[in-house]
């Protein structure tokens, strides 16, 4: 078994084809099919469902991709290490983050990072809570900001809270919420809603607060994209719960009022306790966590 035979796995189960994983790892697509395929004899079990249009892992495939994760990261981990002891923290950091992030300006806090640390290349995934966390989980991503709580959160992972979001009601001009000053959460039973996907942070923040104060909205759209969302509420579509700080920075002439009660989810820093980073990887995950109002930089275990 060789380390190229699982960097080869591991890209066609991420690509999703031969096609595409030879093209990321700049080899021939035969090459990529060769040394999947020895592998497989070796081990005397199938990794891949050679299906159309996509190449997926088998549950032999899912358990030992896992492993090769591990093995590959701590073999990078090893070679950043000893390239650091030259003094120069080097290596790439994979990052994860909801979009939205709170008021938190990811864009900024990667370019502040980066002017630290030149050496470094951080490596950035979008995606749901779920998502992310599934991810630092098995390793595909070394630290992710997600909005969910601390009781949420399964055994192994580690956190802090690096902030708070603050989602309000929005809606067209003309809507007769635009009157209120704060709208009772049980006012939205029934109501058109457009709202985050089923599985965002703040979309079960909101579900939460909505299902306590027994309202069920009318769910007519669903997205992750923020602009999308905030272009049906403006074309009277139908009311939303959206971040307060992207409500403000749109240009669109829409109006936000709070809620009763308010909608606050926190923002938290997750990590796999008990894994062995790689130094980029850990001075980002501690540049990341300083920005808490209290950080726990003792705990980054």
């Amino acid at each position: 078994m060789e380390l190229r035979q699982l960097e080869y796995l591991i890209a066609v189960i991420d690509h999703g084809t031969f096609t595409r994983a030879a093209h990321r790892l700049h080899i021939a697509q035969s090459a990529v099919s060769h040394h999947v395929g020895a592998l497989e004899r070796e081990l005397g079990v199938t990794l891949l469902y050679r299906a159309r249009p996509t190449v997926v892992p088998t549950p032999a495939g899912e358990l030992f991709a896992a492993r090769a994760r591990q093995i590959l990261a701590e073999v990078s981990t090893a070679r950043d290490e000893a390239v650091s002891m030259r003094g120069d923290t080097v290596g790439e950091v994979s990052f994860g983050a909801t979009v939205p992030s709170a008021n938190l300006d990811v864009p900024g806090i990667i370019a502040d990072f980066r002017s630290a640390y030149p050496g470094v290349k951080v490596r950035l995934r979008e995606g749901t809570g779920p998502e992310l966390l599934d991810m630092v989980r098995d390793d595909t991503i070394d630290l992710a900001l997600i909005s969910t709580e601390p009781d949420r959160l399964p055994a192994g992972i580690g956190w802090v809270v690096v902030g708070t979001d603050d989602l309000r009601l929005a809606g067209a001009p003309g809507h007769s919420f635009e009157a209120y000053e704060s709208v009772p959460a049980r006012e939205l039973d029934g109501v058109d809603l457009i709202s985050f996907r089923e599985g965002a942070g703040l979309r079960a923040a909101a579900d939460q607060v909505l299902r306590d104060a027994g309202a069920t909205p009318n769910i007519i759209v669903e997205s992750n994209e923020m602009p999308v969302l905030v272009g049906l509420v403006r074309h009277g579509l139908g009311l939303a719960i959206l971040p307060v700080a992207f409500i403000e920075q749109s240009k669109q002439p829409i109006w936000s009022r709070p809620l009763d009660p308010p909608i606050r989810p926190s923002l938290m820093l997750i990590w796999r306790r008990r894994r062995r980073r790689a130094p980029a990887a850990a001075a980002f995950l501690h540049h990341l966590a300083a920005l808490a109002p209290q950080p726990r930089l003792d705990d980054l275990d």
